[in-house]
């Protein structure tokens, strides 16, 4: 028998044999047809997103800096170019890193895509009715986080799906192992993220001994990222949460405590646990804020139409009253959270999508501040409603201000509490050692509005505010007998993202307005803290650099 002959006749007689690949394509496509319905449905939006709507602006602003961040910087923890100092990690352990080698779009439509998938995997596995309708829709409301550029949660929602997934509470084995690893990523990419499984963990944890596993996969690691992470890398900052944004939240986490089927113990804790925690976010100041927000815009409407589909009264004739009211409600929740999804995402895209002339045209008055010797000192550049100047100046020099809105509240609270007026507006700019003040011409963040107009106005304007530069978008500004960024006898060099190079006349202290980090370093004095700033010694005449590369920290063990 020839070869060819005999291999096939042992193939047939061998029913044991692998099954032909198009039988397994077959059988995967089977198993994973609402998976893969889902995903591929979305993969347009993501097109569009991709090459329409991911211009730069709004969230996605941030997601850019920190990205060239650690492209530029990756050995360095801290970030000198907002804020006057802040940690990498305090943003997110891995985020900038993966978008530093993968690219911003592609870590977010990857994120969006695996989470799309995995969500799908969830809703199969739970058991609910109509299956595809709900995966559909989970996959359209991860697309609208995607739409509103926030790369960093996307990659933690991702994460944090895989983590549901292994936790066993969706009708599997669970692995508590893989799920807590998961967690623990999903954390580090995303604080945010870890803060919403914890609040799914509570609800586990809340349903009964059964679900204790769950649970504590679900809240020891985050936890522990968390507590880990701000012992070595110290942060203080408050998210705002106004009184009229509780509601929405708090009234659809009571909707899924009240209205979802009473078999659904751990998403009705679960309910309970993020309503009750958004009127404690109102009441305690904190990092978290609006962030509360987003587990209700992305994942109630989904829990909201799996209650619905799973109602009684969808299989009983006629309806009792009480099931018209119950399911009623429902409906209405469900098209609330639905609206209100959309409306904030509309609202984000209005913002973000559009560029302005100003950040289409940065040249002129980046080659402004350079010639005026900005890169010496640091810059207040008012912040716009796009934020979108955080990303364009940041690589050139130090900025007052960024986008991150908890430091912006703790390092510059006067735009916030009521006290802005020119004399309060002249201290802050002294104590962060403002030389230049930067103003375009485009519509300013909320929070920068009587900054702008102040600025804007020759008969408001200051005058130790002094016009120095301006273009068709740009205004630039002096500051008349500007405290120094390093005291005398010390002078700055130059600067960059991550580190200054100062020249010091002669052996003694200098204090640098640089916000004070442990994992500040000096290559020749000793670093020490000054308040809220840092101290430099020096034995010798000389140039110092201040940088922060990863690693045993001299300003840890200096003794000065």
């Amino acid at each position: 028998m020839p070869p060819a002959d005999l291999a096939l006749a042992t193939q047939q007689a061998d029913p044991a044999g692998p099954p032909p690949l198009s039988r397994r394509l077959r059988g995967f496509l089977r198993r994973h047809r609402v998976p893969l319905l889902a995903t591929l449905a979305v993969l347009p939006l993501y097109a569009v997103w991709w090459a329409f709507l991911a211009t730069g602006g709004g969230d996605l602003a941030a997601q850019i800096a920190w990205a060239h961040f650690a492209e530029r910087h990756g050995d360095s923890a801290y970030n000198l170019f907002w804020y006057g100092g802040m940690h990498a990690a305090n943003y997110s352990v891995i985020s900038p890193y993966v978008m530093a080698a993968l690219g911003v779009r592609t870590v977010t439509v990857a994120s969006g895509v695996a989470a799309s998938w995995l969500a799908a995997l969830l809703v199969v596995r739970s058991g609910v009715r109509r299956p595809l309708p709900l995966a559909l829709l989970a996959s359209l409301t991860l697309w609208c986080n995607v739409a509103s550029g926030r790369t960093t949660f996307a990659l933690g929602v991702a994460f944090g799906l895989a983590a549901a997934l292994y936790t066993g509470a969706a009708g599997r084995g669970g692995r508590p192992v893989l799920a807590g690893a998961y967690a623990a990523l999903a954390t580090m990419a995303s604080p945010v993220a870890g803060l919403f499984l914890a609040i799914v963990g509570a609800g586990f944890l809340l349903g009964g001994r059964r679900y204790a596993r769950p649970a504590l996969a679900l809240i020891l690691p985050p936890a522990a990222v968390v507590g880990t992470t701000s012992l070595l890398f110290p942060f203080h900052g408050e998210q705002l949460m106004p009184a009229s944004r509780i509601w929405p939240p708090a009234l659809l986490g009571v909707a899924v405590a009240v209205l979802a089927p009473r078999s659904w113990t751990p998403a009705r804790w679960s309910g309970v646990v993020y309503a009750a925690g958004t009127v404690l976010v109102y009441l305690v100041p904190s990092p978290i804020g609006t962030n509360i927000e987003r587990l209700a815009e992305y994942a109630a409407p989904v829990v909201l139409l799996a209650a619905l589909f799973s109602h009684p009264s969808l299989r009983v004739r006629p309806l009792a009253p009480a099931a018209v009211l119950h399911r009623t409600a429902l409906a209405a929740s469900f098209v609330f959270s639905l609206a209100w999804t959309g409306e904030k995402t509309v609202d984000d895209l209005v913002v973000s999508t559009p560029v302005p002339a100003w950040a289409a045209h940065t040249e002129g008055v980046v080659r402004a501040l350079d010639g005026l010797g900005a890169g010496r000192t640091r810059v207040e550049v008012v912040p716009a409603r796009n934020h979108r100047e955080a990303t364009a100046l940041a690589p050139y020099v130090h900025m007052a201000r960024g986008w991150n809105r908890q430091l912006d509240m703790e390092r510059a609270r006067l735009f916030y509490d009521g006290s802005f007026s020119p004399a309060a507006y002249r201290s802050w700019l002294d104590r962060w050692a403002v030389g230049f003040v930067v103003l375009a011409d485009g519509r300013p963040d909320g929070f920068a509005a009587q900054e702008a107009r102040l600025i804007r106005d020759p008969r408001t304007r200051p005058d130790w505010l002094e016009p120095v530069w301006r273009d068709e978008h740009w205004q630039v500004f002096r500051v008349r007998d500007a405290v120094p960024l390093v005291s005398a006898p010390g002078t700055v060099v130059r600067t960059d993202g991550a580190g200054v190079v100062l020249r010091v006349a002669g052996p003694g202290e200098v204090t640098v307005r640089i916000a004070w980090s442990p994992w500040l370093r000096s290559d020749g004095g000793c670093l020490s803290r000054a308040g809220e700033f840092t101290r430099l010694t020096v034995s010798a005449p000389g140039e110092y650099r201040i940088s922060s590369e990863y690693g045993p920290s001299p300003a840890r063990a200096a003794r000065c």
